[in-house]
């Protein structure tokens, strides 16, 4: 963030810490569905060229897969 703040100002450093922000807090995905890449997290962070051991195996292969519905229903609260 130092090299932004040198070449950009501190305006870069803090709009794109926000942005990394929102982009961590707003990925929500069903297990049902696989687990959260992270994509645009990764895009701002500069790992979008990569693939590591952690995109490929996520340790979630030998669970029992989550109920998407139920799922759904307690993140949107409409567990009653």
């Amino acid at each position: 963030m130092s090299a932004l703040r040198r070449t950009f100002g501190i305006a870069e450093p803090v709009r794109r810490g926000m942005e990394i922000k929102i982009a961590r807090e707003g990925e929500w995905r069903p297990m049902a569905l696989g687990v959260s890449a992270g994509v645009s997290g990764d895009i701002l962070v500069g790992r979008d060229a990569e693939i590591t051991w952690e995109d490929v195996y996520t340790g979630s292969e030998l669970r029992e897969g989550a109920d998407f519905h139920a799922e759904v229903e307690r993140k949107l609260g409409m567990d009653w």
